[in-house]
C-alpha cells in the first residue's frame, strides 16, 4: 500500500486521468438515448414561445396601465379649476387617439395569437409579438408623458395664482405622484 501512495505522489498534478460519468441505455450504449440536436432545437422553440407568451401577457397588462393612467388622471383633471371645458375636450381627444392606437396593437396581437389559419412561422409570430410589445411600451410612455405635460400646465397656472398646494393635493400625495 505504501508503494502505491509513493507512485501517486510522483505523478504530476495533470497526469492523472479524470473519470467521467457515462450514461448507458438499456442496450449498453448511450448513443440513441442521449438528446440530439432536434431535441434541443425543440426545447429552444418552446422556451421562445413561453417567453413570447409572457410578452403577450405583459402587453395586455400595459394596456391596463394605459387605461388606469387615463382614467385616474382625467378624472382628476375634470376637478381641476385650471382647465377650461375646451381644454378638457382637447385633452380627452388626445387620450382617445392614444387609446385607439393601443387598441389597434391589441388587434394585431390577437391576430397573431389566434392563428385563424394564417400560415406564419414561429419566428414571424415572435417578431410580431416583440414589435407589439415594444410599441405598447412606447404608447404607455407617451400616455405618461402626455399626462405629465397636462398636469404641468395646471401646476404652472396654479403657481401664478399662488395655489400650488391645491394642485399638488389634487394629483396625489408625494408618494402617489408619478409626474
Amino acid at each position: 500500500m505504501s508503494q502505491f501512495i509513493k507512485q501517486i505522489e510522483l505523478l504530476e498534478p495533470y497526469d492523472a486521468k479524470v473519470s467521467r460519468t457515462v450514461l448507458r441505455g438499456e442496450r449498453g450504449s448511450n448513443a440513441s438515448d442521449l438528446p440530439d440536436k432536434e431535441y434541443y432545437d425543440a426545447l429552444k422553440k418552446v422556451k421562445n414561445l413561453v417567453k413570447d407568451a409572457r410578452k403577450v401577457q405583459q402587453t395586455i397588462l400595459l394596456v391596463g396601465d394605459i387605461t388606469d393612467i387615463y382614467v385616474n388622471s382625467f378624472e382628476r383633471m375634470l376637478n381641476d379649476p385650471y382647465f377650461t371645458v375646451e381644454e378638457l375636450s382637447a385633452i380627452a381627444l388626445g387620450y382617445t387617439k392614444l387609446l385607439e392606437e393601443s387598441a389597434h396593437l391589441l388587434n394585431d396581437l390577437k391576430a397573431v395569437v389566434n392563428e385563424n389559419g394564417l400560415s406564419m412561422s414561429d419566428k414571424d409570430r415572435m417578431d410580431i409579438v416583440d414589435t407589439c410589445y415594444s410599441r405598447m411600451l412606447e404608447y404607455r410612455s407617451l400616455v405618461q408623458y402626455y399626462t405629465n405635460k397636462n398636469i404641468g400646465v395646471s401646476y404652472l397656472r396654479a403657481k401664478k395664482q399662488n395655489d400650488v398646494d391645491r394642485v399638488m393635493s389634487l394629483y396625489g400625495s408625494p408618494s402617489e405622484r408619478y409626474w
